[in-house]
């Protein structure tokens, strides 16, 4: 009754921001207005992305500890309008003393979302709703860095940028990498490195504060790929349509039911706009930006090509001709580096038969083991690993053959290698099947994204000497 007797002495504006500071959708609805010059469309998602950071903000507020927060969205879903503009500020309506650190893969980025945050509280509307709440400092209130007399700070950064001495309570990352940069792996590790190391050491509170990542899934080895491998996360992960095999990728899975046939959001991302988006970015840049996943679902380069047969009508060893396994090596056993792949086949009547494939991170003498252990002879390509082990296996008596990679770099093969399995002359026993495509380090459906690509070159490599005409073996 108190509370009542208190509202009804407000004016309506700020009768209005205690109710927007109750709940940050509410906020968000009210403040949209204060940033952008077009009419909001409203969405399911946006409620639930909005309800999802202020239960965060609540436990941070509440001095538990919590998971970060990752967020998949595609884009022109307000992702930034929620999560790096508007959210800041309804923090500070909160408690004016939290410090913020917000990064983008571009500077210029990440101070437009900063100015979008300023602009909003000092936004007239603002001011009638919290009167005197927010006072800036005269001698820090620029557009990368400003404070209030609170103590509360939003310091922007860019990805590989300076954060040193700076430390924050809430950790914003939207878009840590260029969507366009995503194929470069120096770019991957680059952004990556930053997200997981450089800024988590920037808390405040290493139990309290958080972070909170926004981005599309552009590769296996993306930031939000690190984050999934490593720690448990809140994970909001939201692909603009259900993908026609029901394998959807909705995190939380119980999701799906707020799709309408199947759309995240029909009035922005309809139908026809989602043709579009798919011509415009291409099979891969579609998975990744829409459909929240590195590679299309049903593969890109590759595809659910190759032929299973019941291991228990495999064809023998003995009956098949040009029988071998070929190889792709690597020296090491570190986590972060490549693996040695295998692929044993062999041939019958024009068709190859993929008999065994496996791979491993070894050291040279335990990776000469793990070979002698796979049917000869080898074929391994001609890079400084392969010609040490080709000469220690054939120093011990064992056939090996290096192999000249010719067909320009690894994309270029693997494109000169698909006819063969295209056109259903490739079988594999089934029991490998799965392993072959969807291994989440090696799998063939991920390639060019994936973590690894040592399983593919060895099954490229496989697929050349079957049925190249011209040979360049040694």
């Amino acid at each position: 009754m108190q509370h009542l007797k208190t509202s009804l002495r407000l004016d309506p504006d700020q009768a209005l921001g205690q109710l927007c500071k109750r709940r940050f959708y509410r906020f968000f609805l009210e403040f949209w207005e204060t940033i952008e010059a077009v009419e909001l469309i409203p969405n399911w998602h946006i409620e639930y992305i909005c309800d999802q950071l202020q239960e965060v903000y609540e436990i941070w507020a509440r001095k538990e500890s919590q998971d970060d927060v990752l967020i998949n969205v595609p884009p022109g879903s307000s992702k930034s309008t929620i999560v790096t503009q508007l959210f800041p500020a309804w923090l500070w309506v909160k408690n004016k003393s939290i410090r913020v650190i917000s990064s983008s893969y571009a500077g210029d980025l990440a101070t437009a979302h900063a100015v979008k945050t300023r602009d909003c509280l000092k936004s007239d509307k603002f001011q009638r709703c919290y009167p005197g709440l927010i006072e800036f400092k005269a001698d820090t209130d620029g557009k990368t860095h400003y404070k209030n007399t609170a103590m509360g700070e939003r310091f922007t950064t860019s990805t590989g940028g300076r954060v040193t001495g700076l430390h924050g309570d809430f950790i914003l990352i939207d878009d840590p990498i260029n969507p366009e940069e995503a194929a470069s792996l120096a770019e991957l590790k680059t952004a990556s490195r930053f997200t997981s190391t450089t800024l988590s050491t920037r808390v405040t509170d290493k139990d309290r504060t958080v972070s909170i990542m926004v981005m599309q899934r552009l590769h296996e080895s993306d930031p939000a790929g690190d984050w999934l491998s490593k720690s448990p996360l809140r994970h909001i992960c939201l692909p603009g349509e259900i993908t026609e095999g029901g394998n959807h990728n909705i995190r939380p899975a119980e999701l799906i039911d707020r799709y309408k046939d199947g759309l995240l959001d029909p009035r922005r991302l309809g139908r026809a706009a989602l043709a579009k988006l798919k011509t415009k970015l291409g099979s891969y840049g579609y998975a990744g930006q829409i459909g929240q996943r590195p590679a299309p679902e049903g593969g890109g380069i590759w595809q659910k090509w190759f032929v299973p047969i019941p291991d228990n009508a495999f064809p023998a060893p003995e009956d098949m001709e040009d029988y071998g396994t070929d190889w792709d090596t690597a020296y090491t056993d570190k986590q972060k580096n490549d693996a040695s792949a295998f692929c044993t086949s062999g041939k019958i009547a024009g068709k190859m038969y993929i008999d065994k494939l496996g791979f491993d991170k070894l050291e040279l003498p335990a990776l000469i083991r793990y070979m002698d252990l796979r049917p000869a002879p080898h074929y391994i390509e001609a890079k400084a690993s392969g010609k040490s082990a080709k000469q220690v296996l054939k120093d011990g008596g064992v056939v090996a053959i290096e192999v000249q990679v010719s067909g320009g770099d690894k994309i270029a093969r693997t494109k000169f290698a698909t006819p063969p399995p295209e056109a259903g002359l490739v079988c594999i026993r089934a029991s490998l099947l799965d392993i072959l495509y969807n291994d989440p380090e090696q799998g063939l459906l991920f390639f060019p994204n994936g973590k690894h690509d040592d399983l593919n070159d060895a099954v490229v490599q496989a697929i050349q000497r079957h049925f190249r005409k011209k040979k360049t073996w040694w």
